[in-house]
């Protein structure tokens, strides 16, 4: 299992080099225009950095995915699928390469976070009226910024959840359309109505859910979908078993 995971790592190496050489320039340019005080240069390349992260969140679903999907598809497939690796071991280890570069990514995310607010206030002396400012709004509405922390925290473990979820269920589709559609050419897209039917299905039970009241404030108002939480969770297990019964099971390689 650990060799398979080392081999998706390699094997995706160069995208995540070419992404994250791109996310540190343009950290680059803002350290640059922070420093020589360029208000409009830092707003730029706060923007470009917003949309590199958000890129790097779709890199992660998409190399996940495209891996999976190449490798079935491929005649070469029985290399990986018929290895002593059981199929669970085989997707674990697809889904464990991507959460070391999810992990990593949220590392780098919140370090340059730091460091840029950081410096941004210590240069801008604009800033760190404004910052005083929603301090003392954000104080008055019974908001800290241990809470604001832990708001970003748990933000962040959302969307890597909902993230992982989401590969789990392009990975029962595309095992379901390869189940049911072996060696056509039209196999990709039924995959992509398969998956669009379970996030359906996830979303419209998630939505009868009730919400759940945990004390007050910010951790009140972030854990209030909690069921919806452990509705991806249990989808993302459900997904990653059916995935793995399937090509145990069914699916010819």
């Amino acid at each position: 299992m650990f060799k398979l995971m080392k081999y998706e790592l390699r094997r995706n190496l160069t995208a995540i080099i070419i992404l994250y050489t791109l996310i540190f320039a343009l950290e680059a340019y803002a350290l640059y225009s922070m420093f020589a005080k360029d208000q409009r240069g830092t707003a730029i390349a706060f923007v470009f950095l917003l949309f590199g992260g958000f890129a790097v969140i779709m890199l992660v679903f998409i190399v996940a995915i495209q891996s999976y999907s190449k490798e079935l598809g491929s005649k070469y497939s029985y290399m990986t699928f018929m290895t002593p690796t059981s199929t669970y071991g085989i997707i674990g280890s697809k889904l464990l390469s991507t959460g070391i570069i999810a992990g990593f990514t949220t590392i780098i995310a919140i370090l340059l976070i730091v460091l840029d607010y950081n410096i941004f206030i210590s240069q801008f002396a604009e800033a760190k009226n404004t910052e005083d400012i929603l301090t003392q709004l954000a104080t008055s509405m019974g908001y800290d910024v241990s809470a604001l922390l832990i708001s970003v925290l748990v933000n962040f473990i959302v969307l890597w959840i909902n993230l992982f979820t989401s590969i789990c269920m392009a990975y029962l589709a595309i095992t379901l359309s390869a189940t049911a559609f072996a060696n056509k050419k039209f196999r990709g897209i039924i995959s992509f109505l398969i998956f669009l039917v379970l996030n359906y299905i996830i979303n419209k039970i998630a939505g009868y859910l009730p919400v759940v009241e945990i004390g007050t404030g910010v951790l009140n108002e972030l854990l209030h979908p909690i069921l919806s939480y452990l509705l991806s969770i249990v989808a993302m297990i459900g997904a990653f078993l059916g995935s793995a019964i399937l090509l145990d099971k069914k699916v010819s390689l």
